[in-house]
């Protein structure tokens, strides 16, 4: 049986890419761009509008919890730019995880945006609830097979 000790590990890359390694296969990210990200968040904003005007809270954190730890692991504005919310790990993020990435986005309000602004000043391309989530946001750019 063929066996590999990197499987599962991830690999944070000089050139701002990432590896993660799989059984069978291994898929190479690239960091999304804050534009991507942004776009895909306004996309959400408008989907989750309505239902948070009549329940506030509630609705936007099921939606963004349940979606990033869901299989694909993203949302739909994300599915839409092909980006997708990844532990810093390589795992799959936990709805605990994803939960605790949503409300950390109080705290980028409350730092006057500043929490968003530390997107542009470090490798990963993390915002602060990104950081205190440990994840990343990625888009995949390619695969390999073992």
């Amino acid at each position: 049986m063929y066996s590999n000790p990197n499987v599962g590990n991830i690999e944070f890359l000089s050139n701002r890419t990432v590896k993660i390694y799989y059984p069978n296969y291994i898929v190479h990210y690239r960091y999304a761009s804050f534009i991507e990200r942004l776009l895909a968040r306004i996309i959400d904003i408008f989907i989750i509008i309505i239902p948070a005007a009549i329940i506030p809270i509630l609705p936007a954190w099921l939606y963004f919890s349940l979606m990033h730890c869901s299989t694909d692991q993203q949302t739909l504005g994300q599915k839409v730019f092909n980006i997708k919310l990844k532990s810093a790990d390589g795992k799959k993020v936990t709805f605990g995880q994803s939960t605790g990435r949503f409300f950390a986005n109080i705290l980028n309000a409350l730092t006057f945006l500043i929490g968003y602004l530390m997107f542009f000043f470090n490798s990963k391309n993390q915002c602060l609830h990104d950081m205190l989530a440990d994840t990343i946001v990625v888009s995949e750019i390619g695969r390999e097979t073992r």
